[in-house]
């Protein structure tokens, strides 16, 4: 078995014991110690962390090992390791360990300060996390980018959509990817404005500049769009409800489902129902979405017409999915010639529920979600393909 074969945190540990190595290799060769217990004392330490004594491995670290700006890659690997161990605490206690020592330059003290609040970060210690962010990123210097990304990621975490914006727009002058990401956070505050059921015009109106804003950063995501014939829903704008909705699905084509009621409602305030069914028409050439389907055989019959069953059987076989089930079943029941062919149709069907997923990470739910929480990729849910399920 070659070293890339070992077990994960083992590798780790071997890599840690080289970097320590070389850090004493590196090291300044004046120490108060005799070469021989200095490297004793590292060893101890790190024999401690690999036995079923982990907890002495960082106190022996801490006492023992030299601080110095040669050897704080040593001290940082060891803070590293413990931390994806979930040890979060001894991790806290080598950076502040570090931070104590009036030796280290200020690019250092900076580089510590910054692994130090990802450390208070995932101890839940948002707030001594955000402080000592700021204060890296008021002063400036190398690592006020990263804290920069840091402090956005902590905004988004507690949900301060402003705070992340204030944040991101200074990041994306220099990183543009980001730019759908900050979007988002303004479609969560026009969000938030619209779950209060506030229908006021002011507050219809402060939603749609955030939407806006969100429109103008990221003009492709659908979400944006979507909100904003919400937004023109609430003020009776109805032809406005339809070309938003029009353009959102030509964006996210495998969400019109969820677009669908909010058009057909637009359309009947509009005594429309001519353009309700051209739209069905269009999302059933694009895909056989069994809610789009279920609605259109719904509006044959409000509108008196009998339903093409060949044509419903036809859609279906484009794509077969398990919410098909129920019209491939009623065709069996009433339609004997079409059997054979409802059955075929039946056996490609893979039984599960329907659900949203992640097109980057694969995360599926019951729930419509803008933030994926395993990848944290905004505006990536969608209905799976049939070749996902």
């Amino acid at each position: 078995m070659g070293i890339l074969d070992l077990p994960h945190n083992l590798f780790l540990y071997l890599l840690l014991l080289v970097a320590v190595a070389l850090g004493f290799l590196l090291g300044r060769r004046e120490r108060r110690k005799p070469r021989e217990v200095v490297i004793r004392d590292y060893y101890q330490g790190l024999n401690f962390l690999l036995s079923d004594r982990p907890e002495l491995g960082v106190d022996q670290f801490i006492q023992d090992a030299e601080v110095s700006d040669q050897t704080v890659d040593v001290h940082l690997a060891m803070a590293s390791v413990v931390r994806r161990r979930g040890e979060v605490d001894k991790a806290i206690r080598i950076h502040q360990n570090l931070l104590a020592s009036p030796v280290l330059n200020a690019a250092n003290k900076q580089l510590i300060e910054l692994e130090l609040a990802r450390d208070y970060q995932m101890a839940g210690l948002l707030d001594r996390a955000e402080g000592l962010l700021q204060q890296i990123v008021s002063k400036g210097g190398q690592q006020k980018t990263a804290a920069s990304e840091l402090l956005l990621d902590l905004y988004e975490q507690e949900r301060d959509w402003q705070k992340a914006i204030d944040v991101g727009q200074r990041l994306i002058r220099h990183n543009e990817d980001l730019k759908s990401r900050i979007a988002h956070f303004y479609c969560e505050l026009a969000d938030a404005l619209l779950a209060d059921g506030d229908r006021k015009p002011a507050t219809l109106k402060q939603a749609s500049q955030y939407v806006r804003r969100a429109i103008d950063l990221a003009p492709v995501e659908a979400r944006g769009h979507w909100l904003l014939a919400q937004i023109a829903f609430h003020q009776k704008r109805d032809k406005q409800v339809l070309r938003h909705i029009h353009r959102a699905s030509q964006i996210q084509k495998d969400l019109v489902s969820v677009f669908l009621p909010l058009y057909q409602r637009a359309c009947e305030r509009l005594s429309d129902e001519a353009a309700f069914e051209q739209f069905l028409q269009q999302c059933l050439a694009r895909s056989p979405d069994p809610q789009v389907l279920r609605a259109w055989i719904r509006h044959c019959h409000a509108m008196g017409r009998p339903v093409d069953k060949d044509a419903v059987l036809g859609q279906i076989s484009r794509a077969p999915q398990p919410a098909h089930l129920p019209e491939l079943l009623t065709l069996m029941d009433e339609e004997t010639h079409l059997r054979d062919g409802v059955l075929e149709q039946i056996n490609r069907v893979v039984y599960e529920e329907p659900r949203f997923q992640c097109k980057n990470c694969g995360f599926s739910g019951h729930l419509l979600l803008w933030h994926c929480p395993t990848c944290k990729t905004w505006g990536s849910f969608g209905q799976p393909t049939t070749s996902n399920r």
